[in-house]
């Protein structure tokens, strides 16, 4: 799948929000790397085949794999909820380094959207400057799905990662 292009590296003006799709898999840029993002709402049988992929279960439910050996790195989130205190220690120790290394996650949850979004938004914030990406849900949007990071709770994770307040427009459209 296509990432929506943005004009410049920081310029998010012209690009729009990534529209719904079912979430497949597909890979969304964050920083200099990719990441395969799913939810285990649609069909992903053939997203598990490859035992070269860590998953990563942002979610409690978990699709039956029988008779495969995986990689995984745990991370369930609530639904809907905000990120663990150690959330940014979480990522750079446990996710940063495989992404470094070239290693290939599929992160997921149910619909691919809320803990999905932020799992996203928040490498984004990481590995992207407030110059380069102002927004990272913004951006989570643009480049995965217009419905990336759901609650208030999930935004005031991803910026407290950059130290930041939450922009005030989202005190309005985001679940509380």
């Amino acid at each position: 799948m296509a990432i929506n292009p943005i004009a410049k590296a920081g310029d998010t003006s012209s690009a729009l929000p990534k529209p719904h799709v079912p979430h497949l898999g597909e890979t969304v840029r964050v920083g200099p790397y990719e990441v395969m993002a799913a939810g285990t709402m649609y069909d992903l049988d053939d997203r598990f085949d490859d035992p070269n992929v860590v998953l990563v279960p942002l979610t409690d439910t978990f699709p039956g794999l029988i008779g495969q050996e995986y990689h995984i790195v745990y991370a369930a989130l609530p639904d809907y909820g905000g990120v663990p205190d150690n959330w940014g220690e979480f990522l750079k120790e446990n996710i940063l380094p495989r992404l470094a290394s070239g290693q290939k996650l599929l992160a997921f949850c149910v619909g691919s959207h809320g803990r999905t979004g932020v799992f996203l938004a928040s490498l984004i914030a990481l590995l992207e400057s407030s110059e380069e990406t102002p927004d990272p849900i913004v951006a989570a949007r643009q480049r995965h799905c217009e419905k990336a990071v759901e609650s208030f709770a999930q935004a005031q994770g991803v910026f407290a990662l950059r130290g930041q307040p939450v922009p005030a427009h989202y005190r309005k459209s985001l679940h509380r």
